[in-house]
Order: structure tokens, then sequence, then C-alpha cells
């Protein structure tokens, strides 16, 4: 969750030629400054029920090449976020190769910070992830609270936060196909974007050309309690990497120490903290995630807890304690939410023995669920698999999210997956890695995809 998607659309003769509805004023983007990006102005619906529009904020890097242009490619980075024109503004050089025929476009999101309007009034800082509630009574506070903490928000503009979900995207960057005239959607997901990119292939099938995600979950799942039992193997494999790495014993000292958490938190004077074993687990693997060349300071604050300072475990001295920025106002309406006490418990102990290294700390399992318990606004666009009819789609991932990636692409008969044996994440827009974007470039101007079993580095 806490991490990015694009999307694209060109010609496809099979279609029937659809005029837009309006023409797009390309003009000069607000603080462009000496960039070639330019934007556009477009009403959507807030709903599909309702009749007020909301105006969304569309920009588009212009295809480079000498040629016939061969359609438009509409880029989402994730997030979730709304600032996705300075995004793309600040890394034109990943598309060098699509821009030799096609034009690069994307659009900030509704009700986010960005260049769209209106924009939600609400805190889009860093929110602090409560501990599990351990009585119903400790979980109705914390509905309670959520509740209030939503409100606040919605009460800004009520129709335009209940329609802040991932399918309410799918249905603008639709609205953007149809405006720039495009038959057929090139969509390319990276990181949250690719939730996006999955509503838009459940809403709109017949409308995509070609699909490429990249670091995304599995919003495509028919059991969303294995998917989470699912996301909690995939932590642990990825924590085995650093319990093997480490020297002998490391594996029974590291869940020692996390129950020893559990019964007493341990403090971490540095950043004026305490931690109990849930929120131990969920630092310590933000530091692990990071790659080998961190493993030797998880080693030394792992020590360091032991003999009663857990400091070493700190990722922000701001920020001291595990959470997310942006509330929760989009990912509330896109996942499912717990209402009883016992069904988080019942949660975190499958979790846990599922992952006893890792547990349940991770954002679909811990963040989500006990910040959006109580939201005021029903989940509009939960979970649900892909239909069958999609043409072939492409992913890639990092040792961190391949799996999941890979569960929705293996949805579609005749998909592929590009192997990347490594840290990160979001190898084709934040990692910018080259043999990535050699791909996914070839994948969407040809619609041809990798051999079996590709392997980038």
């Amino acid at each position: 969750m806490i991490q990015t998607l694009l999307a694209l659309a060109v010609m496809a003769p099979s279609l029937p030629a659809q005029a837009p509805p309006q023409t797009l004023q390309w003009q000069p983007c607000p603080g462009a400054g000496t960039s070639e990006m330019v934007c556009a102005d477009l009403p959507v619906a807030v709903s599909p029920r309702s009749d007020r529009k909301i105006i969304l904020k569309v920009g588009r890097l212009p295809a480079t090449g000498t040629a016939a242009k061969k359609g438009s490619v509409l880029v989402n980075f994730g997030g979730p976020q709304g600032d996705q024109i300075a995004l793309m503004r600040s890394r034109p050089e990943i598309f060098a190769k699509l821009r030799a025929s096609m034009d690069i476009v994307t659009w900030d999101p509704r009700g986010y910070p960005g260049l769209s309007s209106p924009v939600l009034q609400c805190d889009w800082g860093v929110l602090r992830t409560p501990p599990f509630p351990t009585d119903q009574a400790g979980f109705e506070r914390l509905t309670a609270e959520n509740r209030a903490r939503g409100a606040k928000c919605r009460d800004t503009d009520p129709s335009l936060f209940d329609h802040m979900d991932s399918a309410s995207d799918a249905r603008d960057a639709e609205a953007v196909r149809v405006a720039l005239g495009e038959k057929r959607m090139n969509f390319i997901g990276t990181s949250y974007g690719g939730t996006i990119a999955q509503a838009y292939a459940r809403l709109f099938p017949s409308r995509v050309r070609t699909m490429y995600i990249d670091g995304t979950g599995n919003h495509s799942a028919r059991d969303w309690a294995r998917e989470l039992g699912a996301i909690a193997r995939d932590q642990e494999h990825f924590m085995k990497r650093f319990l093997d790495w480490a020297e002998p014993g490391m594996e029974r000292r590291w869940q020692a120490l996390v129950a020893k958490a559990d019964e007493e938190p341990i403090p971490a004077p540095q950043v004026n903290a305490r931690y109990d074993g849930t929120q131990l687990q969920a630092l310590m693997f933000q530091k692990v995630k990071r790659g080998l060349d961190q493993w030797d300071e998880v080693a030394a604050a792992i020590k360091a807890a032991e003999g009663g300072d857990a400091s070493g475990f700190a990722t922000s001295s701001r920020y001291p304690y595990p959470g997310l920025q942006g509330g929760g106002v989009k990912e509330c309406l896109d996942f499912p939410r717990p209402t009883t006490q016992a069904q988080v418990a019942s949660t975190v102990k499958r979790l846990r023995e599922i992952a006893p290294n890792t547990g349940a700390a991770f954002p679909l399992a811990w963040h989500a669920p006990v910040t959006c318990a109580g939201w005021p606004a029903p989940v509009a666009n939960p979970p649900k698999s892909l239909p069958k009819k999609l043409p072939p789609i492409l992913g890639a991932g990092t040792w961190l999210d391949f799996a999941a990636t890979k569960r929705v692409v293996d949805q579609v008969p005749g998909s592929r997956m590009i192997t990347f044996d490594g840290p990160g994440h979001n190898l084709f827009a934040a990692m910018a890695n080259p043999c990535v974007i050699d791909h996914v470039s070839r994948y969407v101007i040809t619609r041809e995809l990798p051999p079996r079993e590709v392997k980038c580095s």
C-alpha cells in the first residue's frame, strides 16, 4: 500500500471508430516550466448516476517520432496520490521508446491534492497504524474514531468522498480514452495503480488492448481471506531470506524478541517510542525489504533490542511508529473491513500461524482493517476476479511483490510475468529498470509478449 500505475490507449481496427464528445484543449501545464508536457481539462461525472461534473486535469507527453502516431499510453504511477502529472513530468526518459510512436497520457486522480478539482479537504499526512483492539469495547472505540475522522473529510464533499474508489478512477480513465478518441486502451499500472488497472479490466474488458501491471496487490482475488493468507506467506518467504543470511539462531531470537515485546513493549528512547511485537515485525520488514545493504543494521537492531533498546527499528524520527500516508480515503472503499473484534482476532491468529516471523504486520491485514473499520461510506469496489476474455497481460515484480502481481496475471490465459531477482518496488517507473522498460515498450507497441520465464536484472 504505500507504494504506484500506467495506462495506455492505441488504435485497433476491430472496434468501430468513436468520436470524442469534446475536444481536449491542450496548453502548457501549470508550473511545467520548460517541460514538453501539455495539459487539458476534462469534465467527468462524479458517479454513474449523477449529473454533477468534476474536472480532471489530463497531462500529455507528445509523441516524438516522425512517423504516423500509433495511439496513446495512459499512465498512473500509484500511491494512491493526486500528483500524477508532476510524477510523469519528473521522469520522461522512461517513456522514450514508447514516445517514438505514441503519446504518453496521465491524469491527476479525483479528490486528491493535485491539479484536478475539487480537492477533498482531508488530512493527507501520515496516519499511524493503531494497535489491534483486544476486546469489543476497544474495537468500538476504534470504529468511532475512524468514523469521526472520515466524516470530517466526507463533510467537505459527500458525493465525491463516496466515489473515491478505484472503480471510479477506472471510469475516469475510460472518459480519458473516449476524449482522446482512441478505440482501445493500453493500460500500464504500477503499485496501487495496478488496482485501478484491475478495476478498468473488470469494467471495460473489450476496451483493453494491452495491460501491464508492476508491483501491485491482487485486488482480483475470489476469496479475500485466502488472499491475506497468501500475502502472509509472501512476507514470510521474504523474511526468511534475511533469517537464512543471518547468524545461526537468529530466527529463534527474533521470535523470542517479538513475544517479549508483546508482553511488555520495548522502549526506543532515541525516538521516544515503545514497540510491541506487531510494531517490531512491521518496522523490521520495512528495513529488511530494502535489501542486503540494510541487513547488518537489522541484525544490530535485534541485538540492541534484546538488551532493552529498540531504537534501531525506527525508520523515521518524525514518524517512529508504523503508518501510511493518505488517510485511507481510497483504500477504505476498495478493501473489505471487519465489523467485530472477533473477526480481527481470528484473522490475526490465523496469519500468525501461517507466518510466525512476520505475522499480520502488513498493511492489508493491519493498517487497512483497523483504520477503515467504521468508515462513513460502504465498500464500493471490493476485490473481484478478472473477466476471462481479456487479452493476455504482462506483469513484473521484485522480491517484495512478484507473487501478488503473478496472482493477478495468472487469471488471464496466455499472460506473462517478468522476473526480477532482487529487492525494490515498481520496476518500470520508480526503479527505471532498462530491461523491464524494453520489454514493456515492445509489448505495448506490438502486443507481443516476452518469452516465458524472462528475467531482468
